[in-house]
């Protein structure tokens, strides 16, 4: 008959349980401990690596001027536009300047000017990953070498944007329905005026002599009408001259000084990437010689 086992931990076990792992934990920090003193100038060759990576930096990255601007857009989702922007960050960061100029219409020296310019959503994550339909606006974020370009770059960046294929076709489209509506808004115009012309010379030619005018017309509505289509006349004709699917909505505010890392800064940055790698390669040789 087989035995029983209880299904109750002792507290025997638990001690055994906690020694076990006290053991495991302490081979674990000695063999840590082993591996770093074996191959300490491993450790140090890693860290003035670091220190040297970091003074180059500090020696070689220029200092920039930051700043954001935002833009209105309507007609398309604003995925598109944050893909259009991507690929002038990545001509941006490959040093492809010859192709960015052609691209922003602006001198090439002025092109290489450019550290960085992304396209950011309300929430300031990429356009490009934005899939939502909201039409808000979204942002412009450059690094320029040169702060005083800042305008005229987003003057270009807007018509960029504007002269894409797929916008300007619908711009067509839009600007011939606009074009359509202001025509008969001037037709019916015409026929305002024509009428007002008519009453203008019947009141003028009434018999003062008759002794009374009879006139069930009221001219106010008609005059009314006729102010309320020159209001919208005078909107579309604006909208027709001004027209543009992404429009500046706040310029760029860039700081006064340049930003510029400091040399503290990167020297822990870069030393503590230096360290952690070598004690990566220390532990793998030590590992390696155990075997």
């Amino acid at each position: 008959m087989a035995e029983n086992k209880p299904d109750y931990i002792s507290i025997s076990d638990i001690k055994t349980y906690a020694a076990n792992l006290k053991s495991f934990y302490l081979e674990l920090v000695l063999f840590f401990i082993g591996a770093l003193k074996k191959y300490w100038y491993i450790l140090l060759t890693g860290i003035v690596l670091g220190g040297g990576l970091a003074y180059y930096k500090f020696k070689n990255v220029k200092p920039y001027f930051e700043g954001k601007a935002s833009l209105t857009f309507s007609g398309f989702n604003k995925k598109m536009f944050g893909e259009m922007a991507d690929k002038l960050r990545g001509l941006s960061s490959s040093r492809s300047y010859k192709t960015l100029s052609e691209k922003l219409n602006i001198q090439e020296t002025d092109a290489k000017k450019i550290i960085d310019i992304e396209a950011l959503n309300i929430a300031g994550s990429p356009l490009s990953d934005d899939i939502t339909e909201s039409k808000q606006s979204f942002y412009i974020q450059v690094k320029l070498r040169d702060r005083q370009i800042a305008d005229t770059l987003l003057v270009c960046v807007e018509n960029y944007f504007n002269n894409n294929p797929q916008v300007k076709n619908q711009m067509v489209n839009n600007l011939s329905k606009m074009k359509e509506r202001l025509n008969f808004i001037n037709e019916q115009m015409q026929k305002l005026d024509s009428l007002k012309n008519t009453y203008q010379f019947y009141m003028a030619h009434q018999n003062a002599n008759s002794g009374s005018i009879i006139n069930t017309f009221n001219p106010v509505d008609l005059f009314t009408a006729s102010e309320k289509l020159l209001a919208t006349k005078t909107d579309i004709e604006w909208g027709i001259l001004n027209y543009k699917t992404v429009r500046i909505l706040d310029p760029f505010i860039l700081n006064d000084f340049p930003v510029s890392p400091t040399l503290s800064g990167l020297l822990i940055k870069y030393a503590c990437l230096g360290l952690l790698i070598s004690v990566m390669l220390s532990l793998l040789f030590f590992t390696f010689k155990k075997i």
